[in-house]
């Protein structure tokens, strides 16, 4: 028995196994591509979409950032990559600026949206993170 099934759940997808994965494009013509195995030990809608369409977003971004920490390779991840100011704020109060990688000032902005203290991140500098951040997990899987 075949069953097909769609689906833009991330749950569902993690469920399946890479091989059981297929995706459909009909730009330009029809055609039917097997997902291969990303960077990510398990099928991720979100990597899914990143290597058919380039398609990312915060939760990809915090899919890999957590990934990387996961693997306690953070400390690794950080050296010698660029940095910004961001300014945290704890019990309400702001603290003195001190520098992030743009992976780590993004991964706060994601998860702090109520603090205004710091710069919007832009478009190109996630997009940015998500690129060093795979290559950095494709380089640890070579």
């Amino acid at each position: 028995t075949q069953v097909l099934l769609t689906t833009h759940s991330p749950s569902i997808v993690k469920l399946l196994q890479f091989e059981h994965l297929k995706l459909i494009k009909r730009d330009p013509t029809k055609e039917v591509i097997n997902v291969e195995r990303g960077d990510l030990p398990y099928p991720s809608l979100n990597e899914v979409n990143f290597l058919a369409f380039g398609e990312s977003n915060d939760e990809y971004h915090n899919e890999l950032y957590g990934f990387i920490e996961s693997e306690e390779l953070m400390a690794e991840y950080k050296a010698d990559r660029e940095t910004l100011g961001y300014i945290e704020v704890r019990n309400g109060q702001a603290r003195p600026e001190r520098q992030k990688i743009v992976s780590e000032y993004i991964r706060h902005q994601i998860h702090h949206p109520e603090n205004t203290h710091n710069v919007r991140f832009t478009d190109e500098q996630l997009q940015t993170s998500i690129s060093d951040m795979r290559t950095f997990i494709q380089e640890q899987e070579a």
